[in-house]
């Protein structure tokens, strides 16, 4: 378990210094074991009001618990524990521990920025501020996802986003779950039901007319300038195209009534649609690339099951308008062009990122692509223009970077990319 920061240096994608963390160091709670997985989940807010960026991050060293690492002009720093964290209680839910989500956002509107750390629990919701020894403003409960159907058995999570879906300056939640209806199925037929949580000054409500399509994967940003955060989903199940995304758009009343498909028969779209089970985007972001005020989607298709097919693995960048998510000005990205390792070896796609590492109001676009025992973990830094991310002067940033790891072989970008 262990986190890599790269601290942006305001030129381009170049990075100023990089930072290797793990429960090793002085000052972080705990101590670095095989399955404390520390790191799986990350969010970076002032969570102390500061004026500093604060690192949550996740951890399972003997129960889940949310450590903070506090910003400062040095950068991150000593960490804290926050105390009487939970974890989630749904009733369907089989082996949560291992599948805790943390999420970040202003989910009680008070102007501060809040966690979210376990669905079903009273106290799952984090208020800020923090006081500098982790401790909570005050909690609150976060309601439990309904059962998607009487024949889920289980469904863990595989995604937690946060974003004002309804415009009334309140985070709201969305939750990805993987739910198991007996028996393997392809990818294409699996149920991953999505749930929504309406945040509120008076606490999270779970609205009964809004209904949302399976997903696998999802991200939450302005996609038509509205002023209101979309739902970007990557779909599954029934007639889903494997490289398809799904923009469900935000409304006063919530997501849900108006939906944008866009895939490789949309125009403008690049490539061909993927022949084989295992060319599937897993990974979303959105973020504005070229800087017109309208967030664009960012989706990655790793081959990261170890008995996938080998293939190409690929990044598809889709700009956002005034009409919402189109095939107009659309890029794709192949990890072989950028140097990575062919067949599906390096899992290029595996996590996405829009960042803004330049300063310069455009997001650039962070690619991992984790490797392996034999493949070098690397991430991309590939620099935000007016046409979308540039394949010229792109960084990579690899195990070697950070030269605190003594000589391990990193999963670079295994896990999660906190912004």
């Amino acid at each position: 378990g262990s986190v890599e920061v790269a601290y942006g240096a305001g030129d381009g994608t170049s990075i100023a210094r990089c930072q290797y963390l793990t429960q090793d160091d002085a000052g972080i709670p705990g101590k670095n074991r095989d399955e404390s997985f520390f790191g799986s989940d990350v969010v970076a807010r002032d969570l102390d009001g500061d004026g500093y960026t604060d690192l949550a991050v996740s951890v399972f060293d003997w129960k889940p618990s949310v450590i903070i690492m506090w910003g400062s002009e040095d950068g991150l720093s000593r960490g804290v524990r926050v105390p009487g964290t939970d974890g989630s209680h749904v009733a369907w839910g089989d082996d949560p521990i291992l599948d805790e989500q943390l999420a970040g956002g202003d989910f009680d509107g008070d102007g501060h920025p809040d966690l979210v750390f376990g669905l079903g629990s009273d106290k799952g919701l984090l208020k800020g501020p923090f006081g500098r020894d982790g401790t909570p403003a005050g909690t609150g409960r976060v309601a439990a996802p309904r059962r998607p159907a009487p024949d889920v058995e289980s469904a863990n999570y595989d995604d937690l986003v946060a974003g004002d879906l309804d415009g009334d300056g309140v985070d709201d939640l969305v939750s990805i779950h993987d739910a198991d209806t007996g028996g393997e199925v392809p990818w294409r037929d699996r149920s991953q039901p999505v749930s929504y949580l309406r945040g509120g000054r008076d606490g999270f409500t779970q609205p009964g007319d809004v209904r949302l399509p399976d997903a696998g994967e999802g991200a939450i940003g302005d996609v038509d300038g509205d002023g209101v955060d979309d739902l970007v989903l990557s779909p599954r199940g029934g007639d889903a195209s494997r490289s398809s995304v799904t923009v469900v758009y935000g409304s006063q009343d919530g997501p849900g009534t108006r939906t944008t498909t866009v895939d490789r028969d949309t125009p403008g779209v690049p490539g061909a649609e993927p022949q084989d089970e295992d060319a599937v985007l897993t990974s979303l972001d959105t973020g504005d690339v070229n800087g017109d005020g309208y967030a664009d989607v960012v989706a990655g298709a790793p081959r990261w099951d170890v008995y996938g097919e080998p293939g190409p693995e690929q990044v598809l960048f889709l700009a956002g308008g005034p009409d919402g998510l189109s095939g107009a000005g659309a890029r794709l990205f192949d990890g072989g062009d950028l140097g990575a390792a062919q067949g599906g070896d390096a899992d290029f796609g595996a996590v996405v990122g829009l960042i803004d590492l330049g300063g310069d109001g455009r997001a650039d676009l962070v690619v991992t692509a984790p490797g392996s025992d034999t493949v070098e973990g690397v991430a991309y830094l590939l620099r935000g223009t007016a046409e979308g991310p540039s394949t010229t002067g792109v960084t990579r940033l690899t195990e070697g970077t950070f030269d605190d790891t003594k000589g391990l072989d990193l999963l670079m970008g295994g896990g999660e990319i906190a912004h």
